[in-house]
């Protein structure tokens, strides 16, 4: 038998739930209102659904104590609309113990804020291992004009001066894979007025993934993902978590025979099922960390959301264990960063290969490239021509060359990969006899590219 779903419809935001979540918590204004002895102080407006004039937006905060027992910090999600004195008001509101949800939130805060400042480590070291820079200097002091880490003002000092180890500890076993190294110092400078100033040098470094990049073996390989073909009669499975619903296939969930999902749907487990509405199922989950977990179905990935986005890391690590998916972080970030460049790398590939097609298209047979660092390319054309097709020739193929090379990462992707992108093409336009010539300036400032090839054998064996 299935559980009775709930909508709380807040304002006009509508939230999902269980009946059995809201009792969980029977002091509260809703865990009252929806016990089975009080039936006469429920006003439904549509069947199940309830309506409280009251902040929707703050009562997203409200919902996630329900199904969690905790209570987030709302300058915890990205650009939270919230105010503390609004969250206050709606926890009066719903007769939330506010001694009780907040006792353990200073703790919860700082925990919080020091994962948020390992995370801001987390993204430097993929941001620059997909640049190919395998070395970070940083300066973190407590006056925040001379801090590397502007974004946590004078506490990434104080976190530092105080967790150092531990941070240490976590990324160098966090990026095993790019064997990471970390040296942190403590110094000291002197102000004009001879006023001390404590600082801390920090120094990370890791490897290349040029050589990782090369090997074929993905570092999830402990993650099992099956392809299974697409069976247009294959009936569809509807995930209705938190009130907003996911679709797929039942094939794609018992893929992960592990996890929480994958055992449900197996045929032998019907038991475990219990639909709301023919084939939908109900989850009183977090319904925007979900997206991490469909998509680890569909790829049999798992990615990490930023600090810019609505889900938190903490928010998501709960999320995989009720779906009972394992996870090992090290290797999700590894995946993250090493599958960035593969990305990058393929995406300039496809788009040499475009780009030599379209010359072919208008009979060219050479093309010079010119690319910044700053991310700006041309085309370097010698050609002096008056003749029109040749200028709306160039010019299309220019914009072609923005469209595909202008990119974050294409210029060091290229200065770290240029000879297997040579080799690469040489390869597949062998019957152009494609030559590959790549040039950077004493600066490293610039690149030059030069493709060249010829229709002889082409033209000679036309018919």
């Amino acid at each position: 038998m299935s559980e009775e779903k709930i909508i709380l419809n807040i304002g006009g935001i509508k939230y999902e739930t269980l009946r059995s979540t809201l009792i969980a918590q029977p002091e509260t204004l809703l865990g009252t209102m929806f016990q089975d002895q009080n039936e006469y102080i429920k006003n439904s407006i549509n069947e199940n659904e309830y309506f409280f004039n009251r902040n929707g937006e703050a009562f997203y905060y409200i919902m996630e104590f329900y199904r969690t027992e905790k209570l987030l910090w709302p300058t915890e999600i990205g650009e939270s609309q919230v105010t503390y004195q609004q969250l206050q008001e709606e926890l009066d509101y719903f007769q939330i113990n506010k001694s009780k949800v907040f006792s353990s939130l200073a703790s919860e805060t700082t925990i919080s804020t020091i994962d948020r400042f390992i995370s801001i480590f987390e993204q430097l070291i993929i941001s620059n291992y997909i640049s190919f820079n395998n070395e970070i200097s940083l300066s973190i002091s407590n006056n925040n004009h001379l801090n590397s880490l502007s974004q946590f003002r004078g506490c990434a000092f104080d976190i530092l001066d105080n967790m150092e180890k531990q941070i240490e500890k976590h990324l160098v076993e966090n990026f095993s894979e790019l064997e990471l190294k970390w040296k942190c110092q403590r110094e000291c400078s002197y102000s004009y007025n001879y006023h001390e100033c404590p600082f801390f040098d920090v120094y990370i470094t890791f490897t290349s993934p040029v050589e990782k990049l090369l090997k074929s073996e993905d570092v999830q390989a402990d993650i099992t993902f099956t392809q299974t073909p697409v069976n247009t009669s294959e009936e569809t499975i509807i995930l209705n978590v938190g009130g907003k619903k996911y679709e797929t296939f039942q094939s794609a969930l018992i893929a992960q025979p592990e996890t929480l999902l994958g055992a449900m749907f197996q045929d032998r487990n019907k038991c475990m099922r219990h639909p709301i509405n023919g084939n939908e199922y109900f989850f009183d989950r977090n319904s925007d960390a979900f997206y991490y977990i469909m998509e680890f179905y569909r790829t049999g990935k798992l990615t990490w959301p930023t600090e810019s986005e609505k889900v938190t890391r903490k928010q998501l690590e709960e999320e995989l264990d009720y779906f009972h998916i394992p996870f090992n972080k090290s290797k999700v970030l590894c995946s993250l960063a090493l599958e960035a460049v593969r990305n990058n790398f393929k995406n300039l590939i496809f788009g040499f290969e475009e780009l030599i097609i379209r010359c072919c298209n208008c009979f060219r047979n050479n093309i010079k490239l010119e690319i910044r660092r700053d991310g700006s390319i041309r085309i370097v054309d010698n050609n002096k021509s008056s003749d029109n097709r040749h200028y709306y020739y160039l010019q299309d193929l220019q914009k072609f060359c923005l469209s595909k090379f202008k990119i974050p990462n294409a210029y060091p992707t290229l200065d770290n990969m240029e000879k297997q992108v040579g080799e690469h093409l040489v390869e597949v336009f062998s019957n152009l006899e494609l030559k590959w010539e790549f040039n950077r300036t004493h600066d490293h400032s610039k690149i030059y590219i030069s493709i060249s090839f010829s229709f002889e054998n082409i033209v000679k064996n036309f018919k």
